[in-house]
């Protein structure tokens, strides 16, 4: 009988150790969505394949990951959307400000750093812009997991303007991002803003009713590389995307399984820190052997723009990302909040 007991309580404890260990690591079969705009066999495809493969292999097939690169499901603004309803799992792309007006600061906000080491430092997971981002995404029933950088933004034109290193007003015209904060920074450094979608952009300067554009990094200066003659590095901006995912969806997820994405993630972020800068200069010099003169802004010139643009710009754009999010970046540049 005392055996029978024993091995009774051995069973029981077998049964409990089994249904925890399953509790742990759950009881879910997953097959998601990742999709992402850039075209198959670019760095962020390729990225977004080795975040997949990781996630897949460390949680042993729970969660795959099946990767939709190049927009066959749509653009990042209808990723955004679809994440948000729970169309779409997860992605990678930037923010949409579509449902939330504040969400600007999560895409363009001009002269927040003027070096990669400041950038990096705040857009890691737990630095203040991925912070201050990631409490605004909750809000839209969103997780961001990571914050991706593309790279250091410039401004193609047909010739290098006149007086632009002292932001004297030129007659040129530049497409502009349909964002407020991004058509008065180009206003400030002396162009005239035309918002034009990205789509016209081409057409817009072939036509002659742009004379140039501006919005990304190197790498779109050399889409345009036909019809324009000159890349102006002014580095207004470090073009940020995320790895974000439906908030419900992750909240179904095992601790660990959640560390697993956030760990796959940020491996693929920091592989991003190491190169994007290469990128950049490889695009830059792709303009350069077309003919494009590229121009690069100095140190003391970036710090003028900078300060030009926090002093002049930063507070017109309280009544559109509002007081308290702009006083935030205030604060972590120096700048006294009144």
């Amino acid at each position: 009988m005392k055996r029978w007991k024993i091995f009774m309580g051995t069973v029981l404890l077998l049964v409990i150790f089994s249904m925890s260990s399953w509790a742990i690591q759950g009881d879910y079969q997953y097959k998601w969505r990742l999709p992402q705009v850039h075209p198959v066999g670019s760095d962020y495809d390729l990225r977004a394949i080795a975040f997949a493969d990781e996630v897949r292999e460390k949680t042993d097939g729970r969660i795959d990951i099946k990767v939709y690169s190049g927009s066959v499901l749509g653009d990042w603004v209808e990723c955004y959307e679809r994440v948000m309803r729970g169309d779409y799992e997860i992605t990678l792309t930037p923010i949409a400000p579509t449902y939330d007006p504040r969400l600007n600061i999560a895409y363009y906000m001009p002269y927040l750093f003027t070096s990669t080491e400041e950038a990096k430092e705040a857009y890691r997971q737990g630095g203040w812009v991925f912070n201050m981002v990631e409490d605004l995404l909750l809000d839209q029933g969103i997780k961001g997991l990571a914050l991706f950088p593309a790279g250091w933004a410039g401004i193609t034109t047909t010739e290098e303007p006149e007086g632009w290193r002292e932001m004297k007003a030129n007659k040129m015209k530049v497409r502009v991002m349909p964002l407020k904060a991004c058509e008065l920074t180009w206003q400030r450094l002396g162009y005239i803003p035309t918002t034009i979608p990205y789509s016209d952009a081409f057409s817009a300067i072939e036509r002659g009713v742009a004379d140039g554009e501006c919005g990304g990094p190197p790498f779109q200066g050399y889409q345009f590389r036909d019809i324009q003659g000159a890349w102006i590095q002014y580095n207004d901006y470090l073009e940020p995307w995320w790895f974000y995912m439906n908030l419900e969806l992750w909240n179904t997820l095992t601790e660990d399984d959640q560390k697993v994405l956030l760990d796959a993630a940020e491996k693929q972020v920091q592989g991003r820190w190491d190169y994007f800068l290469e990128e950049d200069e490889e695009y830059r010099k792709k303009m350069e052997e077309f003919g494009l003169k590229i121009i690069i802004a100095t140190e003391e010139e970036l710090e003028a723009f900078a300060n030009a643009i926090r002093k002049d710009v930063w507070p017109e754009l309280d009544q559109y990302m509002g007081k308290a999010l702009v006083d935030i970046c205030r604060e972590h540049v120096g700048i006294e909040v009144k």
